[in-house]
This record gives C-alpha cells, sequence and structure tokens, in this order.
C-alpha cells in the first residue's frame, strides 16, 4: 500500500461517503447539479462522495478536492455487469478525476474476470478498486483478487439476493468477521442510526445515497404515506363508530393511543412523576463486550425504571459460551442497577433460552405461561438485588 492510499484510507475511517447520482431521466441529472450535491456534502463533513459518468465526475473534481469513488453504469450484450464493466470505462472514469474505481465484483458471467480488471486498475491506471459485491461468497473473491475495498452495494440487486432487503447489515457483520479489507456499507441506509449500526458491526466506512440526494424517492415515500392508509378490515360499525382492525402497522394511531395513555396516567396518579413520559421510559442501561477489532460479541441491553432493573436482551456469540461472559454481563447490569437506587431486576425468557442460566443468578420464576408459542412456555423471574 503506497503513502497516498494509506492516507486515501485513513482519510474515509469512520466516515460518511455519500453518492450523488440521479436516476436517468431526473432533471437533476446534470452535470452542475450533482456537482453541487457533491460540494455540499463534503462541506457537511463528508469524508468522500460516489459518482457515476465520466461527465459527472469531471464536474465534480472541478469543484471538490475531496476524495472520489467514481463508476461508470454502461449495459455490455450478453451480461448482467453494469458497474463499470470494463477496462476500458475504468479508464474513463480514471481519466475524469476518480480517486477510486467502482466496479461490479459479483459472480455473475461477466465480460472481464474480476481478478484481470482489478489487476489492470491498478497496475495501469494506479488506482484503488472498490469492489461492490452482494454476496460473502463474492466477497472473498474479490478480496482474494486484490479489491482494496469491499462495498456491499448490490445486496438484494442480483438473482443470488432478490430475496434479501438492504442494508447488509448481517453481511457487513460477516465480512468483517471474514475479511481484512475494509467493508464499505452501501445500499438501504435509511438514517443515521442505521449508518451508526453499520459502523458498530465492522464497516469501515458508510455510504449513503437515496436518503440524501434522492430527491424523487423521498417524494414518493412521503406521498404514499399521506395518501395510502394501511388497509382496514371493519368488524362491527354503527351510525356513529366502527371498530377497525389493521393486520399493518399504522404508526400515528398506535401512537396517538399511547400518548393518550401516558397523558392520563401522568394526570390520574397520585405519586408524583411517576407516570411522566421520562420515568415511563426509563433510563437506558446498555453493557457490551468487544473484541480488539470493536466487534461486538455480547450483550445485555435493558432498562431501569423506577426501583426496578429490566432486562431486555442478553446475546453470548456461539463460540463464547459457557466462558461466563454471561454471567459478567448481568452481574455489571445488576452492579449498575443498584448504584442506580434499583431493589428488584424482572426478565423473561422461553423454555427454549435460557431459565436455568437465570435461576443460577437468584432469579426466581414468578409466572408460566403454557404453549406461547404452540409447544414451548414463556417464563417471567424476578430477583431481589
Amino acid at each position: 500500500m503506497t503513502n497516498r492510499f494509506a492516507q486515501l484510507v485513513k482519510t474515509m475511517e469512520y466516515g460518511l461517503i455519500v453518492s450523488c447520482q440521479a436516476p436517468p431521466k431526473s432533471p437533476l441529472r446534470h452535470p452542475s447539479i450533482i456537482a453541487a450535491l457533491a460540494e455540499a456534502a463534503i462541506a457537511e463533513n463528508a469524508v468522500a462522495v460516489r459518482v457515476d459518468t465520466p461527465e459527472h465526475i469531471t464536474a465534480v473534481r472541478q469543484r471538490v478536492s475531496a476524495p472520489m469513488i467514481g463508476l461508470w453504469k454502461q449495459s455490455v450484450p450478453n451480461s448482467e455487469i453494469y458497474i463499470t464493466p470494463q477496462f476500458e470505462h475504468a479508464c474513463a472514469i480514471a481519466e475524469a478525476g476518480a480517486d477510486l474505481i467502482a466496479i461490479d465484483a459479483t459472480l455473475r458471467d461477466r465480460p472481464e474476470p474480476v481478478a484481470t480488471l482489478i489487476d489492470r486498475i491498478h497496475t495501469e491506471l494506479d488506482k484503488p478498486v472498490v469492489a461492490d459485491v452482494d454476496t460473502l461468497e463474492a466477497a472473498i473473491a474479490a478480496a482474494e483478487a486484490g479489491a482494496d475495498f469491499i462495498a456491499t452495494t448490490l445486496y438484494g440487486y442480483t438473482p443470488a439476493t432478490l430475496q434479501q432487503t438492504p442494508p447488509a447489515l448481517n453481511l457487513v457483520s460477516q465480512l468483517a468477521e471474514k475479511l481484512d479489507t475494509p467493508i464499505l456499507c452501501e445500499g438501504g441506509i435509511a438514517s443515521p442510526q442505521m449508518a451508526r449500526q453499520a459502523l458498530d458491526l465492522g464497516a469501515y466506512a458508510v455510504v449513503v445515497g437515496t436518503a440524501i440526494t434522492g430527491i424523487e424517492a423521498q417524494v414518493q415515500a412521503f406521498d404514499r404515506a399521506l395518501r395510502h392508509k394501511p388497509p382496514a378490515l371493519l368488524i362491527k360499525h354503527d351510525e356513529r363508530y366502527h371498530f377497525a382492525l389493521f393486520s399493518q402497522e399504522h404508526p400515528s394511531y398506535r401512537s396517538y393511543v399511547r400518548s393518550k395513555l401516558r397523558q392520563y396516567n401522568a394526570e390520574s396518579t397520585i405519586r408524583d412523576g411517576c407516570f411522566e413520559q421520562g420515568a415511563l421510559r426509563g433510563t437506558p442501561i446498555e453493557i457490551f463486550l468487544l473484541d480488539d477489532r470493536q466487534k461486538i460479541r455480547a450483550g445485555v441491553v435493558g432498562l431501569t425504571r423506577w426501583n426496578w432493573l429490566l432486562i431486555e436482551t442478553l446475546w453470548v456469540e456461539e463460540s463464547l459460551r459457557r466462558r461466563g461472559f454471561g454471567k459478567q454481563l448481568m452481574l455489571m447490569a445488576e452492579r449498575e442497577a443498584k448504584q442506580r437506587g434499583c431493589t428488584e431486576a424482572i426478565l423473561d425468557t422461553f423454555s427454549c433460552q435460557a431459565k436455568g442460566f437465570y435461576e443460577n443468578l437468584g432469579y426466581e420464576m414468578f409466572a408460566q405461561v403454557d404453549d406461547y408459542p404452540s409447544g414451548y412456555s414463556f417464563f417471567q423471574l424476578k430477583k431481589e438485588l
């Protein structure tokens, strides 16, 4: 790795890369507009941009000096490969000013082998390669071929992954565990929280496009939300009222009912502050076991509310089970809860999970529901701290 490339890699670490593209028939698909989007992104601390076509790359380079991942979507006869499918396309975007070259590195039939394309980009263009993949197998092959970055761009868009929906968070976790090559999580990142989650799972950086620059897709999403209600089944009605049963989520109705209950509780309780929104929400308590690569290997998630510790989730990676990590996490959570003034702890589990584990920690069952789900039992346990 040259000093120049090492500096480039370091610049992008834990950063936001903004994909500045527009659909083919969009009025935004003009070099000056794409360049303005890129300039605005870099001005707000994006570490790099991702840009399609030599014309747009040239326009962006005139206004932006930050790292740019270039690609050229081209249709090649008898091939599904369309992201920089051949070396000639890589040459054009390198000449236009791209710092890194993105290529389709899936395992589909292609006009030029991945290993050959990566080698020529390295040796003839002296540019690092971003391998856009869809599966773990494609990523491993691309890494072995010398790709400098692996991006999850094509997850959910190829025949091998059509049943999957981006973002590829599970794939990111697998790649981070299997490969030393830096991972870029791209595709389906819809919020800052989701981007943070991708980093926590092992991504080196995150690429966001539609959620930031895709005005058409965002307008369509808002339009759908405003114009279309989830289908409801009318199960009883009279002249003034009717009952509507929804089999899909209806966030606004649900939030309304919950807010009204919180309001009632806050107004009617004689225990001052007991049912105020902050008290109901509680204070998070989250403890994680991280390895030397900052990958999460185990964790306990819950909250403290009133004088209670509520354990919501305890998970330990299979390879680390029966080594005391789960017990340590539970004891740490209980110790922190006691420091916050908690005197009781509560949790639930199923018969297929870890009832005995919790009982060994001093938890006692106080409720049991059989055949929930069918063939299993549901337990609630508590413990005095």
